[in-house]
């Protein structure tokens, strides 16, 4: 990675106030001032400055498609076009439809049949003669008479006993429960992606201001180096030595520039957006750990957690499952009743309507061990789910654990990264006067350059893993909605 370990080129001025400018402090604009001779001296207190320089490289990078202006604003593009949000909240529906299908075994069954009959191959049936009284003739007719027939009935069951459906209805709903929780749990990681994301583009958009004022800085360093070879006062190697450095320099830009518009993409895939999204300048970075926090509510016990909940629900769910195997066990009874229409008249009555009411116990006594098989999966479903829960728990709380420690890290490293700025800033600034003056070398030069370029891409990571830490130690502990 050259941004954190390729040597930049002499940093001046405006590179010395750009420190906290993504933070809400703004930098001031880079000195333009032209260059001075190699003889100006420093002893009145005033520091020389470099040539001005131009090149494409220093054009700030490219705009994104889009701006984000808030953090609501944020949360507004994910209810609407997230697909991880839609996918939670369609899984909910999904459990509450499940919960309806297992219902419907419960409730009592209306169906209709309609039967339509006529036979093609038809018989003959000879009638004998009979003395009456009236006396008739002996005839032959055809059979079946009539040849088509009409039948429709309504046949209406009612569940009297079906103690597993009933079972099963309670285990759908509390499995709605579940999915719910895991719901409010992937709202919790949209809410962390989401805010990780604005920091990652912020952090780049400072990563890729700070290489180009190092481009700016080695540029000009060696057109100074140029006319103090042209003048004798400084070698080749010093010229060759510059010329590297500002190579090395522009790969870094190049790479800054790139890792942003990456961020940007990242930023807008956690919106739900195919398209680059940014970061308004005016946004409050600093405030949007307190921005996220009214989305979420912070749990005392690490039970409350919404992960944890949910594989809490989820073992109840497996456990009702075994249960549910045993009533498979028991027989079921129905209430019948049939309402039937004939044409021609029924043989049974010889009317066109009958009306039947019964009732029906059904009992499956043995079903090739099936139910068996199914308890036994069902067991180790809910084994599974335990494991699962005690699984959640340790990473629960290993996760609690490492956010709040991270935050002690990261301001700590931000304190040792801030002073270590300080020096390399001084360091840089000594190196500069003596190599303008004529004292000091070139390569004192570029590495004090290097340590001032490092430093100051230290201090601008240090500073938004501090934000990260902070944000990721709300949410280790919180359940958010969207």
């Amino acid at each position: 990675m050259h941004l954190l370990r390729t040597p930049s080129v002499l940093t001046f001025v405006a590179l010395l106030t750009v420190g906290r400018a993504a933070l809400g402090q703004t930098a001031a604009p880079p000195s333009t001032a032209t260059a001075v001779p190699s003889n100006t001296s420093a002893a009145a207190g005033g520091e020389p400055t470099l040539p001005d320089v131009s090149d494409p490289l220093l054009a700030p990078a490219p705009p994104p498609q889009h701006v984000l202006q808030s953090w609501q604003q944020a949360l507004t593009l994910v209810r609407t076009d997230s697909a991880s949000y839609h996918n939670a909240r369609l899984a909910i529906e999904q459990a509450q439809a499940a919960a309806r299908i297992a219902l419907a075994p419960s409730l009592p069954q209306l169906r209709g049949t309609a039967i339509l009959t006529h036979h093609l191959l038809e018989g003959q049936l000879d009638v004998p003669a009979t003395a009456g009284p009236p006396p008739t003739p002996a005839f032959t007719q055809a059979i079946p008479n009539p040849s088509t027939s009409f039948q429709a009935a309504l046949a209406l069951t009612v569940p009297l006993f079906h103690p597993k459906d009933w079972y099963d209805h309670g285990t759908a709903k509390d499995n709605i429960e579940a999915t719910r929780l895991t719901s409010r749990d992937a709202e919790r990681l949209i809410v962390a992606t989401v805010a990780n994301a604005i920091v990652a583009v912020v952090t780049n958009e400072r990563l890729a201001e700070v290489s180009r004022s190092s481009l700016k800085a080695a540029l000009s360093t060696l057109d100074l180096t140029k006319r103090r070879a042209a003048l004798g006062a400084a070698t080749a190697l010093d010229v060759l030595r510059a010329e590297q450095d500002s190579s090395l320099s522009r790969s870094d830009v190049v790479t800054a520039t790139e890792r942003l518009i990456e961020a940007r993409e990242a930023l807008g895939t956690s919106l739900g957006s195919a398209e680059a999204w940014g970061v308004t300048p005016d946004i409050h970075i600093d405030a949007l750990s307190a921005d996220a926090q009214n989305n979420c509510k912070t749990e005392t016990d690490l039970l409350a957690r919404s992960d944890v909940r949910a594989a809490t629900a989820s073992v109840g769910v497996a456990d009702r499952g075994v249960k549910s195997v045993d009533y498979a066990f028991l027989p079921t009874v129905d209430a019948t009743s049939q309402l039937t229409y004939y044409d021609p008249n029924s043989a049974i009555n010889n009317r066109n309507l009958t009306w039947t009411i019964g009732g029906l116990l059904t009992w499956q006594i043995y079903d090739g061990s099936l139910r068996y098989g199914q308890q036994d999966a069902a067991r180790a479903q809910a084994g599974l789910a335990r494991e699962q829960l005690r699984e959640t728990k340790r990473r629960a709380s290993l996760e609690v654990t490492q956010a709040l420690r991270a935050v002690q890290v990261a301001e700590a490293n931000l304190t040792v990264s801030s002073r270590t700025r300080e020096i390399a800033a001084e360091t840089a600034r000594l190196a500069r006067i003596s190599y303008m003056n004529g004292s000091g070398t070139s390569f004192d030069l570029v590495n004090t350059a290097q340590q001032l370029r490092a430093a100051e891409i230290d201090l601008a990571v240090k500073e938004f893993e501090v934000l990260r830490s902070k944000i990721a130690a709300l949410l280790a502990m919180s359940t958010c909605s969207v």
